[in-house]
């Protein structure tokens, strides 16, 4: 099977699992468009309560730790920002990663499901995409492989 049909059909997976698991709360964020200025402001206090320690100031990420001084389970803190690929998930993946994480960062990212809701986790999507300038926003999500 090409790469990019793997790619696609992984995708398809996480879509659809991030449904199952999430359902369908019509409080989904929307890929690919800003919230309000009242969920990004919720949703900047709680990036600084859970968020900030590990994935820094305006979502800039942990500093890269060198492959040959760090330890073989050691995976740093992405970046959020638009320097890094978080913009390459929709709103749905993004809200699946914060509740029930991420089965590659185990060791580091907490599921915060049962600390925070789903709202909880739709303001915290729409701080991380005001991170975002225009171009990437409109990029999000499935887009990415084709918009840039």
């Amino acid at each position: 099977m090409p790469e990019l049909d793997l790619m696609r059909l992984r995708f398809l997976t996480t879509s659809l699992l991030a449904t199952l698991l999430l359902g369908t709360n019509e409080s989904l964020a929307e890929t690919g468009k800003r919230d309000t200025q009242e969920l990004i402001e919720r949703g900047a206090r709680l990036y600084q309560d859970y968020c900030a320690i590990c994935h820094g100031k305006e979502g800039i990420g942990e500093p890269s730790i060198p492959w040959s001084i760090r330890r073989p389970d050691y995976i740093a803190a992405m970046p959020l920002n638009e320097s890094s690929r978080a913009w390459h998930h929709g709103d749905d993946n993004l809200m699946r990663i914060i509740l029930k994480g991420n089965p590659r960062s185990r060791t580091r990212m907490p599921i915060w499901d049962g600390v925070l809701s789903v709202d909880q986790a739709r303001d915290l999507v729409a701080y991380i995409k005001s991170l975002w300038g225009d171009r990437i926003l409109e990029c999000q999500g499935p887009r990415h492989m084709s918009c840039m």
